[in-house]
């Protein structure tokens, strides 16, 4: 634990060796613990040439704890400094507003939030995005978060198939009109649900 490292390193401040210190308090916490000083006898630098065959460890990422907190700022987005919420509390906004509107469609929509994208496909990210909306969700108010087939392309072969279909021209504007009327103009266009 990095936190009890701390604590007995800063016991033995009294000494001047910084590095002897963490490696003593390391080998008080793990026995097994060998510095890397020690696993290779000290020997003269070999001379390498300037240009050397790549081997496999050239080609190799080693992926730690990043592979948490990467997908981790997804719903903490302050910790990379971004002033927002995160994927299941805008979710759970954008619900909550639902809510407010008397439509017959709010419980169908609840019962089925449709991830897709390519952070669909991180381990774990439906369940924990399912329990961070239920949290903001009315107590046993109906909730399903399910992955799309292939998360990658299925948002373009919708798109694409509602781009050709014949509601698309009386659903849509063109952003000039919507530079010239402005957010007005939207509230004009009632899109009609159609399953």
């Amino acid at each position: 634990d990095d936190g009890e490292l701390q604590r007995m390193t800063a016991k033995r401040n009294d000494s001047r060796d910084g590095v002897g210190d963490v490696i003593q308090a390391t080998k008080d916490i793990d026995p097994n613990f060998v510095p890397k000083s020690d696993l290779v006898p000290p020997q003269a630098t070999p001379e390498f040439s300037k240009f050397r065959p790549q081997s496999l460890e050239d080609f190799k990422i080693v992926i730690g704890v990043e592979r948490f907190r990467c997908p981790e700022v997804l719903f903490q987005p302050n910790m990379i400094g971004i002033d927002q919420a995160g994927l299941d509390e805008m979710a759970g906004i954008s619900l909550r507003r639902l809510d407010r509107v008397d439509d017959p469609m709010k419980d169908d929509i609840t019962k089925s939030i449709l991830v897709t994208g390519g952070s669909a496909l991180l381990p774990g990210l439906l369940p924990r995005l399912e329990v961070g909306i239920q949290q903001i969700r009315p107590y046993l108010s109906p909730l399903t978060v399910v992955r799309a087939c292939d998360p990658i392309l299925d948002a373009w072969r919708g798109a694409a198939i509602y781009a050709n279909s014949p509601r698309f021209s009386l659903q849509t504007l063109s952003i000039q009109d919507y530079y010239e009327k402005g957010e007005s103009l939207l509230r004009q266009y009632q899109i009609k649900y159609t399953i």
